[in-house]
C-alpha cells in the first residue's frame, strides 16, 4: 500500500469516484489492504490518502465533508492537491505539452480532455489555494504568539442628573386692621407684622443610570464549525503543532471535558492536523 501513495494521488483518475462532489482523496481498502476506488456510501472501509497515508474517517466526517462540496475547505485536501500541484512530474515519466498519460486535466500541463470525476483546475487557482494556505498558517501564528486577541469593549460612563434648586417662596406681610383709638389714659400696644415663613421645596434625589452588560467578544468562534443538530456544541480542525493541552487553554475550556467529548482519541499523543475534535463553546 506504501508504494501507491509514492506518486501523486490525483493522476489516478481510475481510483476516484465519478462523482464531483466527492473528495478526489478518497479511497478504500481491500481486505488484501489495497488502495482502490471508495465506497460510494459510508463505509468504515473508506480512508483519506491526502497525507500519503491511509487515514481513518469516521462516518460523519464521510456524510458531511467527504462526500459533500465541503471536501473543498478541509484542510487535508488542501494540503494533499498542494502536494500533488507540486509534484506532477512522475520519476520516469516526461510531463510534455499535453501532460502525463492520465493526469487530472486540472493539474498544470494537462490534456484538454477529461475524464470522469475530472476538476478544471488552473494556475492561478492552484497558485490561490497555497497563497490562502500560507495566509491561514501565518494568522493562525501571530493569534497564538500573542496568546489571543482582545478586544476593546466601551463603557457607558456615569449619567449626570440635574438637580432642581429649591427656590425660596416669597414673604407676605400682613397689615393689621387699624383699632379703636383709645381713652386718653390708656396707649394702644404695638401689633407686630406677621411673616410667613419661606416654602421649601422637596429636591429629588439622583437616580444612577444603569451600566450596560458588553456583549461576548470571544473571537475563537472563528475557527469552530457549529455541530450540526447539537447546541453549544463546535468541531475544530486539529493544526500543525497543536495539541489537546494546547487547544483547551486557547478556548479556555477544561481538558477532561475536551476527553470526554472525543472518547475516539485513546491516546492525546497521536492526534494529527486535520484530525477533527468536538469542544463545547469557548469561554475566552
Amino acid at each position: 500500500m506504501d508504494g501507491e501513495l509514492d506518486r501523486p494521488i490525483l493522476i489516478e483518475p481510475e481510483h476516484r469516484s465519478p462523482d464531483p462532489s466527492v473528495c478526489p482523496f478518497l479511497r478504500a481498502i481491500d481486505a488484501d489492504d489495497r488502495i482502490g476506488p471508495p465506497v460510494e456510501a459510508v463505509d468504515p472501509r473508506n480512508r483519506c490518502v491526502a497525507t500519503r497515508s491511509a487515514d481513518f474517517l469516521d462516518a460523519d466526517w464521510q456524510r458531511t465533508t467527504c462526500r459533500t462540496a465541503a471536501h473543498v475547505e478541509c484542510s487535508r485536501y488542501l494540503s494533499g492537491f498542494a502536494a500533488d500541484a507540486a509534484g506532477t512530474t512522475v520519476a520516469g515519466a516526461a510531463v510534455g505539452a499535453a501532460g502525463p498519460v492520465g493526469a487530472d486535466p486540472g493539474l498544470p500541463g494537462a490534456s484538454a480532455s477529461r475524464g470522469r470525476g475530472s476538476r478544471a483546475l488552473t494556475p492561478a487557482v492552484i497558485a490561490a489555494t497555497l497563497f490562502l494556505v500560507a495566509s491561514a498558517s501565518a494568522a493562525v501564528a501571530f493569534v497564538a504568539m500573542r496568546g489571543g486577541l482582545e478586544l476593546p469593549v466601551a463603557s457607558a460612563g456615569p449619567s449626570q442628573v440635574a438637580v432642581a434648586s429649591p427656590t425660596p417662596a416669597s414673604t407676605i406681610a400682613i397689615t393689621p386692621a387699624p383699632s379703636a383709638t383709645p381713652a386718653p389714659t390708656a396707649t394702644p400696644a404695638a401689633t407686630p407684622a406677621v411673616t410667613e415663613g419661606p416654602t421649601t421645596t422637596p429636591t429629588a434625589a439622583p437616580t444612577a443610570a444603569p451600566t450596560p452588560t458588553p456583549a461576548a467578544t470571544s473571537d475563537r468562534y472563528a475557527l469552530l464549525t457549529p455541530c450540526p443538530g447539537t447546541p453549544d456544541c463546535y468541531r475544530y480542525t486539529i493544526r500543525v503543532g497543536d495539541n489537546l493541552q494546547s487547544i483547551a487553554n486557547y478556548f479556555g475550556v477544561p481538558y477532561d471535558t475536551v476527553l470526554e467529548l472525543n472518547p475516539q482519541i485513546d491516546d492525546p499523543s497521536t492526534i494529527q492536523p486535520g484530525d477533527v475534535i468536538t469542544l463545547p463553546p469557548p469561554t475566552r
